[in-house]
């Protein structure tokens, strides 16, 4: 539509590859550039302040901790070692080393202030809107249907969830470079050449390697040769143009597929990679999951979602919980709805080609998350719906310009239309936003709009838990497996709860049933093992670890676990291989320095055991436990030339102060640390302290220790160990 009063003026489309230069639209007050420039700017302008308040806004208990927060290789840098981690399959079930390394990236700049990965979305989120208004208008020679699409694409609160999640960067990163992909094409389609093919081809694997589901790219590719390039008419009347290993005899059909072989063997390598990391991962339902039929009824019943909630997008929420069968009316209703649409398009396909080319593209970019194999225990997703839309609101834009453009006020009429669409979309997507504030708002939003939903109890479960709101936690875990009683991750959740509250055999009874009915969850296994260690039972918590880490052989605290319970057992060779292999999968993990230094001080090599304390505590600087053995070491250990009385005080003292002097042996340590440095006054008072808080902790052994020490210490006497 064109504001102007006037029908917008569309051009025969160019003969198929050349496209030409874009021609004005419609006069008006501006040169063309300009007016691109000013919707271009207002796209970009009005999306950042739509999505503004994200820069407040906290990480989220899904997936962010797994992708970023607890994530070594993303958070400690950018190396070499980091980059050839990203291209790893199998990490949280996924294969995209471009998104990975955008993380990368943001937390060198950022770090884990969660605003500035927020930001980054926006960024992205903004410039796909500005391109994509700028895609249109070259393939269409329209403006104002053009800028429509991108701004219904720019501030819909379906596209919330993309943007406001940091752990769905691949969303809007993907689409980047997909969009760039469609714009090189236009510039190949038009002038042709090698060069231009590849920057095609390099943009696309670009795409893949953030996030596979934009696989479809080929076949959007040729949906826009036929309409609106107009390549599949214009072959027929003349020869096709050179491209790169592409015989000219051939048919316009052939010439146009052969053309995309090597996009198609991209996105077949793309999909190799995805099922691998998937089912490493253990994101996929078995095909015994649900039955054919119920499969092919879900694939109907999520097109029409996603229909639905592109035209009314109410009751949004983070999680759908997929559970079938689903009703007769259900059924009936997604039937009725595709087979109408669908017998539309094909009767106006001729006259009206954007609609089936804004299907096909509403379809066929759905179908790798459609559900026919199941990744996940979502039926549907608000962000799989961040592609797919573009087609369908070109079918609505343009229907609407054809509809109406015999009427009178045809221009006023759209305009006006435009303005309250665009406003109510606005509105609704900052009231969505508000949702995505932290875990807890994200969580309960999600049980206020399914009530039924056990995942995001489970999810709001640990929210509470984050926030030592034990109690309210289990109750929301129980209520979960009220619905769900065979969600495994539901006990798991309940098992670590119990374990924090000290019930520790009703946590074995729900790790065990999770375990039951899911039999590979690591998670489950290191819980249960962790169980074990506080039974006192290390030969079954090393049992345990040992299942976890053939499980998860990428996780490097199931190694330290597995290390540390065999370091309990007297196992010290293959307790240290263990903790060597989780520091080789995070070369920085303080806790895998500690428990090594541990079993090195259990095989009496305190030199050893001193080295790997002071590497814990580079990688922690805060971590008492290591702070008050490293002290003890260096104050109390039979070789002088290990001993340092100052550096002991210094260190046994930060212990002291991290635990609030709560700790008896921790200062039982910074008196035995005062003694070596010939301060005994002092040494004698932090004994004496460390008897009465041990004696108040009912450890009478303890007490009992201090209270010898206390005898040597006013003896001017300090303690070495035999």
């Amino acid at each position: 539509m064109d504001t102007s009063g006037k029908p917008e003026r569309v051009e025969t489309p160019p003969a198929p590859g050349r496209l030409g230069n874009v021609a004005p639209a419609s006069g008006g007050a501006f040169w063309p550039w300009q007016r691109t420039a000013l919707v271009c700017l207002g796209l970009a302008l009005m999306t950042a302040l739509l999505y503004w308040p994200l820069r407040m806004y906290d990480f989220v208990n899904l997936d962010d901790s797994l992708y970023i927060l607890s994530n070594y290789h993303i958070t400690h840098g950018i190396n070499w070692g980091a980059f050839r981690w990203c291209f790893q399959a199998g990490y949280a079930a996924n294969w995209h080393p471009i998104t990975w390394m955008s993380h990368m990236l943001d937390c060198r700049l950022y770090g884990f202030r969660a605003g500035g990965h927020h930001l980054v979305n926006v960024a992205l989120h903004a410039a796909n809107s500005v391109l994509l208004f700028v895609i249109l208008k070259r393939l269409t020679k329209t403006f104002w249907r053009s800028a429509m699409v991108a701004a219904l694409f720019a501030w819909h609160p379906l596209h919330v969830e993309s943007v406001a999640w940091i752990s769905e960067r691949k969303d809007v990163l993907s689409t980047f470079f997909w969009l760039l992909a469609i714009g090189a094409y236009l510039k190949y389609s038009a002038k042709g050449g090698a060069g231009r093919y590849l920057l095609v081809l390099l943009l696309f694997a670009l795409a893949l390697m953030a996030k596979p589901m934009v696989v479809t790219l080929p076949f959007i590719l040729l949906l826009l040769d036929w309409w609106p390039l107009g390549r599949f008419a214009a072959l027929r009347r003349q020869a096709p143009p050179n491209a790169p290993g592409i015989p000219n005899r051939a048919g316009p059909w052939q010439f146009l597929v052969v053309e995309k072989v090597p996009f198609f063997l991209l996105a077949a390598g793309s999909c190799v990679l995805t099922m691998i990391a998937q089912y490493r991962g253990r994101a996929v339902e078995s095909l015994e999951h649900a039955a054919l039929f119920d499969r092919l009824v879900h694939i109907a019943v999520s097109y029409t979602w996603y229909l639905d909630k592109l035209i009314w997008p109410s009751h949004l929420t983070v999680i759908y919980p997929l559970q079938y069968p689903f009703s007769e009316s259900q059924t009936a209703y997604a039937a009725v709805v595709l087979i109408l649409v669908s017998l539309g398009v094909v009767a106006s396909w001729e006259r009206r080609p954007y609609l089936a080319v804004g299907w096909l593209w509403f379809l066929g970019t759905l179908a790798p998350v459609i559900g026919f194999v199941q990744v996940g225990g979502q039926a549907w997703a608000d962000r799989y719906a961040y592609i797919p839309s573009m087609g369908f609101f070109i079918m609505v834009c343009w229907g609407a310009h054809d509809l109406t453009r015999h009427w009178r006020f045809h221009a006023p009429l759209l305009a006006a239309a435009a303005v309250i669409v665009l406003t109510a979309c606005g509105f609704a997507t900052r009231a969505q936003l508000q949702y995505w504030k932290n875990s807890g708002a994200l969580f309960l939003r999600a049980i206020q709009v399914t009530p039924d939903n056990f995942i995001a109890r489970c999810s709001y479960g640990a929210y509470l838990r984050d926030h030592n709101r034990l109690d309210q936690a289990r109750e929301e875990c129980e209520t979960a497996l009220r619905i769900a009683p065979r969600y495994a991750y539901g006990h798991n959740f309940l098992g670590g709860i119990l374990m924090l509250q000290g019930k520790t055999n009703e946590a074995l009874a729900h790790l065990q049933i999770s375990l039951q009915i899911m039999p590979d969850q690591p998670g489950a296994l290191l819980d249960l093992g962790k169980i074990r260690l506080a039974q006192q039972n290390p030969a079954a918590a090393a049992a345990a670890f040992s299942e976890a880490v053939q499980r998860a052989p990428y996780e490097p605290a199931a190694h330290a676990l597995l290390g540390h319970a065999l370091a309990l057992q007297g196992q010290f060779a293959p307790a240290q291989a263990e903790f060597a292999e989780a520091l080789r999968l995070e070369p920085r993990f303080a806790d895998a320095e500690y428990q090594l230094a541990l079993a090195l001080s259990m095989e009496h090599k305190p030199s050893e055991a001193a080295a790997h304390y002071k590497a814990a505590l580079r990688s922690q600087p805060d971590f008492p436990d290591a702070l008050n053995n490293l002290a003890w070491i260096l104050a109390a250990n039979a070789r002088p030339e290990l001993r340092d009385g100052p550096q002991a005080v210094d260190l046994a003292a930060r212990a002291c102060a991290l635990t609030q002097d709560t700790q008896p042996k921790m200062i039982g340590t910074l008196a035995a640390a005062y003694a070596e440095a010939g301060r005994f006054a002092e040494a004698a008072a932090s004994a004496q302290k460390a008897r009465d808080v041990a004696l108040a902790q009912g450890d009478k052994n303890l007490a009992a220790r201090n209270a010898e020490l206390l005898k040597l210490y006013r003896a001017h006497q300090p303690f070495h160990e035999k």
